[in-house]
């Protein structure tokens, strides 16, 4: 499994707007066909989603520290796994 980020690889909301955006484009002046537009939008839109988690994890994580008053909140740490065994590690 390929975990490196490539250069010009979208990993933030602007880069993956510019990204759709730009396919968009490509799609209009027929450079790609719909099947792969469409392709292509599935994965945008599940990587929209893993930044959309992210932003919730972030504001459950403060909300938690406001209520316990400085006590760290201890929720699981499933980001912090290797890729390749998440269930085992």
């Amino acid at each position: 499994m390929c975990t490196e980020v490539k250069t010009g690889t979208p990993v933030n909301t602007k880069s993956l707007l510019a990204f759709i955006f730009n396919q968009m484009e490509r799609l209009n002046v027929g450079e790609i066909d719909a099947n792969t537009a469409c392709a292509q939008a599935k994965l945008a839109s599940q990587a929209s989603n893993v930044l959309n988690y992210e932003l919730k994890r972030s504001i459950v994580q403060m909300r938690l520290q406001q209520i316990g008053k400085g006590v760290e909140p201890t929720l699981r740490e499933i980001e912090s796994k290797r890729f390749d065994d998440t269930i085992n590690d």
